[in-house]
C-alpha cells in the first residue's frame, strides 16, 4: 500500500470517527467529493472507502440517504428511469449509492433520493407527488432522528432549504405544476408532479446562500470536521431544518442578493 493511499485511509477514518453517529437513525449525506482536493485516482476511490467505513461505524440497522435530483427534466424533456435516470448536479457520491445493487430510490421525478439499509424502503417508498411538501422525504426525514452531512460547505448541498422555503411560504418561489415521462418497465406514462421554483426573472439574483450559512455558522449549528483540504459540515437535520424555517420567517427575502426587491417589480418581468 502506497504512502499516499495510506494517508487518505487515515484521513477519511479519523474524520468519520469525530462524526457522533451513536444517537441518529438516519444519515443524509449530500455535498461533493471535489471538496476535499484528493487526487483523481483517490477521488475515484473515496466512495467505496468512505461508505466501508462509515457503514461499519453505523451498523447494520440505520439508513443512508442521497439526494438523486434530476433537476434538469425540466428543461430537456427527458424520460425518467427510477433505475437508470443518472442524477443531475447532486454529485459523485450520490451517483455512488445510487449505482449500488441494495439502493432503493424514491419515485418523484423531480426530486428523487435513493438510500441504502433497512428502513430505507418504508421512508423513500409512496411520497408525495410535492417535491418539497408534505409527506415528501424531506418531511419524513424529520421523523427518523436523522443527521445530515455535507461533503464540503453546505451552500450548494442544504436542499432542505427549498423545504423550509415551501413551510414558510417565500415571495420568490411558486409551485409549478410538471407532467413528466417516467418509465415503468417497457411503458412510458406521464406523471404528474409539483416542484418549487423561483419566479423567470433576472431581478432575483441568489447570494448562493451566504447570509444563510453565515447565520448558521453564528449559531453553531454545524460540527465542522477537517478531511484533506475540506471539511465534513454535520448538523442535527431536525435542528437545521427549525433553524432555517426561523431564518426565513425573520428575513422571508434573505436567499436573494436584492432584499428590498418587491414581488411586484418580477413577478410579471
Amino acid at each position: 500500500m502506497c504512502r499516499y493511499f495510506s494517508s487518505m485511509l487515515s484521513k477519511i477514518h479519523n474524520a468519520i470517527n469525530q462524526i457522533n453517529t451513536r444517537k441518529y437513525n438516519s444519515f443524509y449525506i449530500a455535498g461533493n467529493i471535489y471538496n476535499f482536493g484528493f487526487s483523481i485516482k483517490d477521488t475515484e476511490l473515496f466512495p467505496q472507502i468512505f461508505l466501508d467505513k462509515f457503514q461499519k461505524k453505523i451498523g447494520k440497522n440505520k439508513d443512508l440517504y442521497v439526494p438523486t435530483a434530476t433537476l434538469n427534466l425540466t428543461e430537456n424533456r427527458g424520460k425518467f428511469s427510477n433505475k437508470n435516470s443518472k442524477s443531475y448536479m447532486m454529485g459523485i457520491f450520490s451517483e455512488f449509492i445510487r449505482k449500488k445493487r441494495l439502493s432503493f430510490r424514491s419515485n418523484h421525478p423531480l426530486w428523487s433520493f435513493a438510500g441504502l439499509g433497512k428502513n430505507v424502503k418504508k421512508v423513500l417508498k409512496g411520497t408525495s407527488y410535492s417535491a418539497y411538501g408534505k409527506n415528501s422525504v424531506f418531511e419524513r426525514l424529520l421523523k427518523r432522528n436523522t443527521l445530515f452531512i455535507s461533503m464540503g460547505k453546505p451552500h450548494k448541498s442544504m436542499g432542505m432549504l427549498h423545504y423550509a422555503e415551501h413551510i414558510v411560504g417565500v415571495p420568490y418561489r411558486f409551485n409549478k405544476e410538471f407532467r413528466i415521462k417516467v418509465q415503468i418497465k417497457n411503458k412510458i406514462k406521464k406523471q404528474y408532479c409539483i416542484l418549487g421554483v423561483r419566479f423567470n426573472s433576472n431581478k432575483l439574483a441568489k447570494d448562493d446562500n451566504k447570509k444563510i450559512v453565515m447565520k448558521l455558522k453564528k449559531k453553531k449549528i454545524f460540527k465542522i470536521i477537517k478531511l484533506n483540504k475540506g471539511e465534513l459540515y454535520c448538523a442535527d437535520y431536525n435542528l437545521l431544518v427549525n433553524e432555517l424555517i426561523n431564518i426565513l420567517n425573520d428575513n422571508p427575502k434573505i436567499w436573494l442578493k436584492n432584499e428590498k426587491v418587491d414581488q411586484k417589480n418580477y413577478i410579471d418581468d
